[in-house]
């Protein structure tokens, strides 16, 4: 597969980490929102696990915007940013395994993809 694919496939699966924020912090927030009502919080706890749930949005927008921008300099040959971009892929890949074996719900499956495509793509640019 040519470098330029390459690159090509690891930004589109940099989008689509990034726009996993999107569907985490809005779509997700709904989920959380019917969870809370049947738990007692007091208000600083109820407040902090928004600021959290909000962070983790944050994170895989800046996530895959990384890997976006690392997927942007192999385009062009160059192999900086690809480090970043294998790291957020071993990330999502072991949260994805993890989560699968302990939660049992095959929605974790999508990290365990993401993960192994970002990996894929960003170790094969590596040694081109």
């Amino acid at each position: 597969m040519s470098r330029k694919l390459n690159a090509t496939l690891l930004a589109l699966t940099g989008l689509l980490i990034a726009l996993g924020a999107f569907g985490h912090s809005f779509m997700g927030r709904k989920a959380l929102d019917t969870g809370l009502t049947h738990v007692a919080l007091d208000a600083h706890t109820d407040k902090l696990i928004y600021l959290v749930w909000y962070f983790c949005g944050g994170c895989m927008l800046v996530f895959g915007l990384l890997v976006i921008g690392s997927a942007s300099f192999a385009w062009r040959g160059a192999k900086r940013g690809l480090g970043v971009a294998g790291l957020i892929g071993i990330f999502y890949l072991l949260v994805g395994v993890l989560s699968l074996a302990y939660m049992r719900e095959p929605f974790w499956s999508v990290f365990v993809i993401l993960g192994a495509l970002t990996v894929l793509f960003s170790f094969t640019l590596r040694r081109t």
